[in-house]
């Protein structure tokens, strides 16, 4: 049984980026005055006169990401206001081998999201599951466990161990501390499964680094489904957020 990925990609981020600095030509009293000072990211490390001496600090004090609610900011010197949102579909297809009454077969498949300046994205996944001449392997619209001997078709993100070891949860990358995507409920479950065309499988809330994911498939017959080769294709679609 095999399975093969597309992929489209649809962007929508709003974003605004504001950076602030500027140059004062002199601040001055009876007793003190500043030639040419810069407020910003620089200036005068060490100012000095008989009366005063000052020092100011060098580089940019707002850097990262801040968020609300209802909006987002990226602050620092190299940031851009050019929104991105990068989506990829490691694997080509699934193999799922010869379908038996007495097995569950399982099969994995893997993409990549990372977005910047939109207010996250989801990940949706539309087609219908693998058919054989019109029969099509009964989708798992409830959220369950896998059962040998009732026709399934099911995908969760998750790592499993029933009706084996299989699978990975989500993992971000460098680490949670900059990415933030996640499973989505209803696919977020180890050895609980589902499928639903145009569903969302995954989101990120946020503006968020990179986040390798994988799809575990399930696949089970009964005595009544029909005899024959089965195959699918499932459309991955990644929306930004704003």
């Amino acid at each position: 049984m095999l399975f093969r990925k597309r992929q489209a990609v649809v962007i929508a981020a709003i974003f605004l980026v504001v950076l602030f600095g500027g140059s004062v030509s002199a601040l001055r009293s009876n007793s003190y005055q500043i030639e040419e000072d810069f407020i910003g990211g620089g200036g005068a490390i060490d100012a000095a006169s008989n009366s005063y001496r000052s020092q100011d600090s060098i580089g940019a004090t707002a850097v990262g990401p801040s968020a609300s609610a209802h909006n987002g900011t990226q602050s620092g010197a190299t940031t851009t206001d050019d929104p991105m949102l990068e989506f990829s579909v490691n694997s080509s297809g699934v193999a799922l081998g010869q379908l038996s009454t007495s097995l569950t077969r399982t099969g994995t498949a893997t993409f990549s999201v990372r977005n910047y300046t939109s207010y996250g994205y989801v990940v949706q996944v539309v087609g219908a599951p693998p058919a054989n001449n019109g029969h099509e392997l009964a989708a798992m619209t409830s959220t369950a466990s896998s059962s040998a001997g009732t026709e399934q078709f099911g995908i969760n993100l998750m790592a499993n161990t029933n009706p084996q070891t299989f699978g990975a949860v989500p993992v971000q990358v460098p680490s949670g501390d900059f990415s933030y995507g996640q499973a989505e409920s209803g696919y977020n479950t180890a050895n609980q499964y589902r499928y639903n065309s145009g569903e969302i499988i995954a989101r990120a809330p946020k503006s968020s680094g990179q986040t390798d994911y994988t799809i575990s498939y399930i696949a089970n017959i009964s005595n009544q489904t029909p005899s024959g080769a089965y195959t699918g294709k499932q459309t991955i679609i990644c929306t930004g957020t704003y």
